[in-house]
């Protein structure tokens, strides 16, 4: 009887596949004889070694103290110093470029600065789930990406311009990522649709009273997302916010609003505070970061992006917001609130055409500002920008410290933060996920073109916009 056909190509396949070589996992990268600061804010711990199986840390322990393994790939980092990678825990990546080929180069400069994740605070969940699927796959160089789906009252979107070009396409305040609440919304199904987005988190952003307030922040919660709030949602209070149940709260000055006789329903009043007359310690902004500490509710300070602004534009902001915001901001700490380390921006500083590529991404400046004017020591400051950083996106169980178990995302320094802050920008190499990252620019892709001359203007011909194009960002918010 002849032999089936199918049985015979069968055969052949599977006798192909035996005979093909067994695929062995890539041996281990070991970085030795490295200065080790965890992220937890313990002390420097000297001459370590990291092994790194695949993406993750698996074991850190003396140098010297166990045999090498046979094969494993070694990195001998005397004299350098290694933290987490850093978690910029604020950012807005919309409207920052102007098509998925500027983003490459966008989020590259980020990952080669440091930064191997960021938590974004809003914008057009078209690109961000985009971006993020990409990122979070390692099919871009690029920090890992969690992004919010924001709500607010319906004013918001009848007035804000960014966040109608956030979701251009759709009627103001209707799209899935950029929803408009009221008394009659059908709240479980607007969670629903945010979280089909692709969100890990609702940011409560203004004109919601505390019930509304409280009710989104339950649901979120029921549907396994997690609650950001910007400090005073307008009319809601930041105790209305903490008491709700946010993870979160946004943006240190708006703490004033906390000893108001009155919290007014215009959150474009929100950076106008009456910060000569309202002390940081004043009993409700106590007793607030006190509820904070209490809940575990982590302040996202952004100092960076008001100093910038009561520089730049200070008729935009209330006289003094920048003593107040580091007094209260030092105060939170002395406290035991947790404090992360966001830019508020798109990650990197603004030069004339775009973001500046050549330049540290902004949690650099953030992390200075914390220990130059809120009283946080260097060791503090970088665990804001790592373990807290890392509990702010929830996501402490996979990053944020040295730890076994936890992803090799990692920075190399050539010089000790912990005597000068501003070695964190004395960056040797990156690792995300167990794989290293440098600066010279891999084969194929573009240098990055001098400071401050990055990129044409958005709809010139050699920058053609892209849906879904240059949009107003967010940041600043």
């Amino acid at each position: 009887m002849p032999a089936n056909p199918w049985t015979i190509c069968l055969a052949l396949l599977l006798s192909s596949i035996l005979a093909l070589p067994a695929f062995a996992a890539a041996p281990p990268l070991l970085l030795t004889h490295v200065a080790v600061i965890d992220g937890t804010g313990a002390p420097v711990q000297a001459d370590m070694t990291i092994a790194i199986a695949g993406a993750r840390i698996a074991a850190v322990y003396p140098s010297g103290s166990r045999a090498l393994p046979q094969g494993a790939r070694v990195q001998d980092l005397r004299g350098r110093y290694v933290m987490p990678g850093l978690i910029d825990a604020h950012v807005h990546l919309t409207g920052a470029e102007p098509d998925f080929a500027h983003y490459r180069r966008h989020l590259r400069a980020l990952l080669l600065g440091g930064v191997t994740a960021v938590r974004d605070m809003a914008g057009d969940d078209r690109l961000l789930g985009y971006l993020a699927r990409e990122a979070n796959a390692d099919a871009l160089a690029s920090p890992d990406i969690y992004y919010a789906a924001l709500m607010a009252g319906p004013a918001f979107f009848a007035e804000d311009v960014r966040a109608q070009e956030a979701s251009a396409g759709e009627r103001p305040g209707s799209a899935p990522w950029m929803q408009a609440i009221s008394a009659t919304t059908d709240i479980p199904l607007a969670v629903a649709e945010a979280k089909g987005t692709g969100a890990t988190a609702l940011k409560l952003y203004a004109d919601l009273p505390a019930g509304l307030v409280r009710q989104l922040a339950a649901e979120a919660h029921r549907q396994g997302l997690r609650v950001w709030t910007h400090a005073t949602i307008f009319p809601a209070t930041p105790a209305d916010a903490v008491a709700a149940g946010a993870d979160t709260i946004s943006h240190s000055p708006y703490l004033v609003w906390a000893g108001a006789s009155r919290v007014p329903d215009d959150y474009r009043v929100r950076a106008m505070g009456d910060f000569a007359h309202i002390r940081p310690d004043a009993p409700p902004i106590l007793a607030l970061l006190q509820a904070m500490k209490r809940r575990g509710t982590i302040l996202d300070a952004t100092l960076l992006p008001f100093q910038q602004e009561a520089e730049h534009d200070p008729a935009k902001v209330g006289a003094g917001i920048m003593p107040w915001s580091y007094a209260v901001t030092r105060l939170a700490h002395a406290q035991g609130v947790w404090v992360d380390a966001g830019s508020d921006s798109s990650g990197l500083p603004d030069a004339s055409h775009g973001p500046n590529l050549r330049a540290l991404p902004e949690v650099h400046a953030e992390m200075a500002l914390l220990v130059e004017h809120a009283g946080f020591t260097p060791l503090e400051a970088i665990r804001a920008a790592t373990e807290v950083g890392a509990a702010a996106m929830g996501q402490s169980a996979r990053r944020g410290t040295i730890a076994v178990g936890k992803l090799a995302d990692l920075v190399v320094l050539g010089a000790d933060p912990t005597r000068d802050i501003r070695n964190t920008g004395s960056i040797v190499l990156v690792i995300k996920n167990g794989r290293i990252h440098r600066k010279d620019a891999p084969r194929g892709l573009p240098r990055a073109p001098e400071e401050g001359v990055n990129q044409p203007a958005a709809g010139t011909a050699a920058y053609p916009s892209v849906a879904p194009g240059r949009t107003a960002s967010l940041a600043r918010s």
